[in-house]
Order: structure tokens, then C-alpha cells, then sequence
């Protein structure tokens, strides 16, 4: 259906005319005839990013990351909470039912909208039905194509202030208008519309001078309309392109399409390109993927079977089947979850049963998240580069080195794992936008505006598979005879892959001490960590570099909290003890929530209940006892409300 933003869509979740959406343009917000935008920037800004992520979630960090980026004032939170009032005013004040159409969520708001009412939505519903039926039916893809880019009226949000957020997506959003505008064309050439699209091409090659896909297009065209020469002209205007720019040569596969037309095949003439068969050689035209010179395979060793991780690994392959047949719009896996989870050895886990998959090779990058000096994304590129076989020198902008890293790959299937990342402007240079590549990403924080993700939350083991593990290391028959004890242990443990693997290489070690004995100095001591560390693994390290990045005001929450005899508490529990103002008390209970060091518990009263992580707990009693010189956590805390 053509986009009409004065037109109405009747639903049964919507009486009468939904509010129309309109992103892929000037935005627009409209009911019936009547405009009802936002004026004022910040709102147009928020009401965008709810927009376009639709149906989810959208953070209070993502939310705050998108207006402030990097320095956030200290009223940050209570501005935002300000700018979504007004919003909701400004809904109802068009007869909507804000509650309904903006709906808060635990951590943050999601807008839920039917998709009729977006044209974005309406688009990628185009776009994906014409990418299916392309093979068999090409006129029945240019229909569905042709009407996906009806929809576009100009650069995405074109008048909208965009922060690091919303850049990502519309970023995202104007690769996906060229490649629907590839997949068009691909569907003219299908049916032998050689001549018409020459002109459009030529105005795509013109505008993206650097853009593979469009040359390689254009040269097939010119070639089956009998113009041979202009296709060599196109091709050698490329290679000049993209030698002084960006010091490469063009990919193996445009240069076997200039073989190809220097050789004369296919054998077509002015007179006869409208009459050639559809099934050509694909070589002219470059379309079909095929072997790269060079194949990186970086990925770290397989870990082998993880113990209580099989449901999360079929699913994981799914989402990688998913991406490999085109059937969703789906880039990225991304898994997070608290320290010492077992992110990092799932994530090498899932890369390697789906890596034969990937034919162009597989790529790793250790971002160091969790340390006090995170790997930059020029570094990790620059190294990308060089696996790659890419000879220097290299752009020495960020953009442009990852525009070349994209350059490079856009026409192979190539898998990315990105481990240990720690913001969004961390990870948005290097993702990729080839169709049919595919990245994953291990975090600690909820990264939810990766563009094309499905998260997967990776929690603690269950008490039996934690005596599963622990009985793999100490051996079976110990942990049978001393079946209590290892239980016990695994729930000091919190059920922590990492922790239950120091455990068990410590009790390894000391294969002549009773089980037990251990289980009561690891109950006992007050510096549980200790028994949980070795050469090179330590869980206290693992919680620090994340404690160290939290406010003064989290801190002292989170030492205060240990001091509560009960485990499990609420917002009024802590607005209770430290007199502070409900939004603050909100505002710090949701960001260590984010951080892993507090999780919420099933409740029937409705209320959000919280409690600690066993080892987060002990790590937070630890500096609360370090940290009494600090100054009284109730006056940093009354200060801020």
C-alpha cells in the first residue's frame, strides 16, 4: 500500500484512525488531515527513537546516551522523565490514550503502535516479501520493491536532531534504502530491462562513486545493451575511485566481471539484450558471492560442550539460519549478562558451530569492556584491515577506515565476533552491512539499540547444573560422597560459571581435603572472594572495573544495601533508609540493575522487587568495609535529590 500519511488504518487495537508515523522523510506525525508533530526538538527527538524502535523498549540509557551522549548532567534523569509528561500531554492533547500508546516498562518506555501505521515498517515489509519472491517471480519483486520506495519522501528523519542513538538507525536506514534500490534493479535486469534502468543507474553510480554494487549493475546493463565500451569506461572509473581514494583495488569479483566483458561473454548485441535469456552468467554483473582472496579465520579456541548452555545454543544457531536465508532483517546476536556469566565462552561456543556458514571468513576483536583501557574501535579496525589482507596505508579517519572495512566485506558472508564491548560508539563502527554477514557481541551492559539484534540474556546456571560442573572437575565419585557440601558451595558460588570453575580447580588442587571442610572456610570467611580467584582469574577484578565505572551516588547505595539483614527489597525499602526522593531511588536501583549488580525477582504484589547476586552481594559488603573513611552515603544521596 502506497504511504498516504492522511490515511486511515482501522485496527482492533486502535478505534478509529490510527496516529500515521512517518520516518522515512521529513518526520511526521499525523491524525486524520491533522498534523500533530511535536514542535519542540528534544520531543520530536524522543517520540522519533520510540518511533523507530517500536513495539520495544527503548532504555533510560539508551534514552540518555541519546541526548546527552557521553556527558549527561546530573538532572538527567529527572529531565527525561520531564520530557516524556510533556510528550504524554502532547498525546492526549490529540485524544489519544497516552497509557495505551506509550506504555512505561521497568527500565524504560516502548511505543506500541501497529505496524500499518509506520512506514517504516510498511517498507521492510516490502522489501523482505520482495527478497523472497526474487528467485522465482522478478515482476512480482519489483512490485513489492517499487512500492517499499514509494514510501521514501527523503532522508530519514531529515529534520529531526539526531544523537548517537537515532544516528545509528538512520545510518542503518540508508543502507537498507540502497540495497532495496539494488534488489529493484537485480529485478529489471531479471526481466530484461537492460536499457530503461541505464539512466537510473548511471544517476546511483554518480552519487555513491565508491559503491561496488551500482557499478557492477551499471556494467552488466551497458554490456547487454550492446555498449561494451561504456561498461569498461564504468569500470575503470571505479578502479581509478577507489585507488586514490582509499587505496584499493576492486573486488575479485568486479574484476572477473571485467573479464568477463572483455572476453564477450555473454555474447549480446544492441539487437538482441532485450531478447537474451533472463539465466545469464552471473560473472558480468558481479551479484553472485563469490571465493575471496583472502579468508581470516581469528576466532578463539572452541571451549567444547558448556554444561546447562544447550537450549541457548540451538537458538542461537536459528538466529544464525535466520540470517543466512535472509528471512528477517537480523545482523547481530547479541549476549549479555553479568560478570563471569560465561558470555565470552558461549559466544566462541556459538562462532564456531556456525562458522562454515560464513564463507568469507570469521573475525575477533577482545574489546576489553571490562578493563580500565578499552580497545578503541580504530584499533580494532586497523587490525580487521590487516586480516584481511588490505595493504597499507589506511584512512587515517575513523569513518573512512570504516568505510573501507565495510568496503571489503559487503560482498562476502562474514562472521564478527566482537567480545567484551562497552558502549554503543564502541561497537557501531565495526559492524557490518553486508546482507548475509553476521556479528556477535558479548556485553555486560544492555546494548539495545544495536541496529537488526536479537539479545539473549545469559543467566546463572541451575542448582543441578552447577553440581553437574563442579562434579566434571573434582570427579564423580567425590561429588557424590560429598553431594551436600558440593551443593553448598555451588550456592556460594551464585550458580557462576566462572566462580564454580575456581571453586572446582581450587578443590582439584586440594584433592586430599575433605569437601566439607572447604565448603566451611568458604562459608565462613568474610573474604569469600579470595577462594575464588587464580593466576589469571579473579571474580573481585571482574566486579571492580565495573564498580569503578558507577556514580558516587550507585556506590553508595550499593554499600548501604548490604547492611539490610533482608535479601530481597524495594523502592520504598530504599527511599525508607536513606531519605531520598522516589525518582532518585528509582533512578539508582535501575542503574545497578544495568550494571548486574542488583536483579529484580518475580513478585505478586505488582511492585518491583529487588535483590542481590550471592557474589555481587559479598563483593559490595567487601567495600563497604574498605570504604568507611568515604563520606556518608545519605548526604551524597540527599544532595542529588
Amino acid at each position: 500500500m502506497k504511504w498516504n500519511r492522511h490515511s486511515h488504518f482501522s485496527t482492533s487495537r486502535i478505534r478509529g484512525p490510527c496516529v500515521k508515523y512517518g520516518v522515512l522523510g521529513s518526520f511526521d506525525v499525523t491524525l486524520g488531515t491533522c498534523n500533530i508533530t511535536p514542535t519542540a526538538p528534544r520531543l520530536r527527538q524522543i517520540l522519533a527513537l520510540l518511533v523507530v524502535q517500536s513495539g520495544r523498549t527503548v532504555t533510560l540509557a539508551e534514552l540518555v546516551d541519546e541526548m546527552w551522549g557521553d556527558a549527561p548532567p546530573i538532572s538527567a534523569q529527572s529531565t527525561l522523565q520531564t520530557y516524556i509528561y510533556k510528550l504524554r500531554k502532547s498525546l492526549e492533547a490529540s485524544g489519544l490514550e497516552s497509557a495505551e500508546v506509550l506504555r512505561t516498562r521497568p527500565n524504560g518506555y516502548a511505543l506500541q503502535v501497529p505496524d500499518d501505521c509506520i512506514d517504516l515498517r510498511l517498507f521492510d515489509r516490502a522489501v523482505a516479501e520482495g527478497r523472497r519472491v526474487l528467485p522465482e517471480a522478478p515482476d512480482k519483486a519489483l512490485e513489492h520493491l517499487k512500492e517499499g520506495l514509494d514510501l521514501w519522501r527523503g532522508p530519514a528523519l531529515t529534520d529531526v536532531s539526531t544523537g548517537e542513538v537515532l544516528a545509528a538507525h538512520t545510518a542503518r536506514l540508508h543502507a537498507d534504502h540502497l540495497s532495496a534500490l539494488e534488489l529493484k534493479i537485480e529485478a529489471d535486469l531479471k526481466l530484461g530491462n537492460h536499457r530503461t534502468v541505464i539512466p537510473e543507474l548511471t544517476s546511483l553510480s554518480t552519487a555513491h562513486p565508491l559503491h561496488e554494487g551500482f557499478h557492477s549493475l551499471l556494467m552488466h546493463a551497458l554490456h547487454c545493451s550492446g555498449r561494451r565500451s561504456e561498461a569498461l569506461q564504468v569500470y575503470n572509473r571505479l578502479r581509478r575511485d577507489l585507488v586514490e581514494e582509499l587505496g584499493l583495488e576492486p573486488s575479485p569479483l568486479l574484476q572477473r566481471a571485467q573479464q568477463a566483458i572483455l572476453s564477450g561473454e555473454p555474447q549480446l548485441d544492441a539487437g538482441s539484450s532485450l531478447e537474451a535469456p533472463v539465466q545469464q552468467p552471473r560473472a558480468a554483473i558481479a551479484l553472485r558471492r563469490g571465493p575471496t582472496v583472502v579468508r581470516p579465520a581469528q576466532l578463539p579456541p572452541d571451549p567444547g560442550p558448556l554444561v546447562g548452555r544447550g537450549s541457548l545454543m540451538e537458538s542461537a544457531v536459528r538466529v544464525a539460519e535466520r540470517v543466512e536465508t535472509a528471512e528477517e532483517n537480523v545482523a547481530v546476536l547479541l549476549l549479555n549478562g553479568m560478570p563471569g556469566v560465561g558470555k565470552s565462552a558461549l559466544a566462541a561456543r556459538i562462532a564456531h558451530a556456525v562458522r562454515d556458514r560464513f564463507s568469507g571468513g570469521q573475525l575477533y576483536a577482545d574489546l576489553r569492556g571490562s578493563r580500565s583501557r578499552p580497545t578503541s574501535p580504530d584499533d580494532a579496525l586497523t587490525g580487521f584491515l590487516h586480516a584481511a589482507g588490505i595493504p597499507e596505508p589506511y584512512p587515517q579517519s575513523l569513518d573512512e577506515k570504516s568505510s573501507l572495512f565495510r568496503s571489503w566485506a559487503v560482498e562476502r558472508d562474514i562472521l564478527l565476533l566482537l567480545d567484551d564491548a562497552l558502549t554503543h560508539s564502541q561497537v557501531d563502527p565495526l559492524l557490518l552491512g553486508g546482507m548475509h554477514s553476521f556479528t556477535i557481541i558479548t556485553s555486560r551492559v544492555n546494548l539495545y539499540n544495536l541496529p537488526n539484534a536479537v539479545t539473549f540474556e545469559i543467566n546463572s546456571l541451575s542448582p543441578a547444573e552447577s553440581f553437574q560442573l563442579l562434579a566434571k572437575t573434582v570427579g564423580r565419585k567425590r561429588a557424590e560422597r560429598e553431594r551436600e557440601s558440593l551443593e553448598l558451595i555451588a550456592e556460594m558460588c551464585g550458580h557462576l560459571p566462572l566462580a564454580l570453575r575456581c571453586a572446582g580447580a581450587r578443590l582439584a588442587a586440594l584433592h586430599d581435603v575433605p569437601i566439607g571442610r572447604f565448603a566451611e572456610q568458604m562459608y565462613r570467611d568474610n573474604r569469600r572472594l579470595d577462594q575464588l580467584q587464580g593466576a589469571d582469574v579473579s571474580i573481585r577484578d571482574r566486579y571492580l572495573s565495573t564498580y569503578d565505572r558507577l556514580g558516587s551516588r550507585e556506590r553508595a547505595v550499593l554499600r548501604l544495601l548490604t547492611l539490610l539483614r533482608q535479601r530481597e527489597f524495594t523502592t520504598a525499602t530504599l527511599i525508607g533508609l536513606l531519605g531520598c526522593t522516589e525518582a532518585v531511588a528509582e533512578s539508582a536501583l535501575s542503574n545497578l540493575v544495568e550494571h548486574h549488580f542488583l536483579r529484580t525477582v518475580p513478585s505478586s504484589s505488582g511492585e518491583t522487587v529487588y535483590s542481590f547476586h550471592e557474589l555481587s552481594r559479598a563483593f559490595c559488603r567487601e567495600r563497604m568495609e574498605s570504604e568507611l573513611s568515604a563520606p556518608p552515603a545519605r548526604e551524597s544521596l540527599a544532595d542529588a535529590s
